[in-house]
């Protein structure tokens, strides 16, 4: 059996799932990061939505695969 990662999504074929920005308390914009449909961090840019797969055990290669990681509202550019 493969990583945990090829498993199904719960809302999504996706297996990452950046959000759309939100702010946090301190007013400093964020986007929410879900694996197989569970909250795993919020991201400040996309080198932590990196930083989040790979602590979950995702090989670095897989954030550039669009089946992998799915972006809510906009692009990984959109951090405000």
């Amino acid at each position: 059996m493969g990583s945990p990662y090829f498993l199904r999504a719960g809302h999504s074929d996706a297996r990452v799932v950046v959000h759309r920005v939100a702010v946090d308390a301190a007013g400093v914009p964020y986007r929410r990061v879900d694996m197989l449909g569970l909250e795993v961090g919020r991201a400040y840019s996309t080198e932590d939505v990196k930083a989040i797969m790979v602590r979950c055990g995702m090989p670095p290669e897989a954030f550039d695969q669009p089946a992998v990681v799915e972006w809510l509202g906009d692009g990984p550019d959109v951090w405000e």
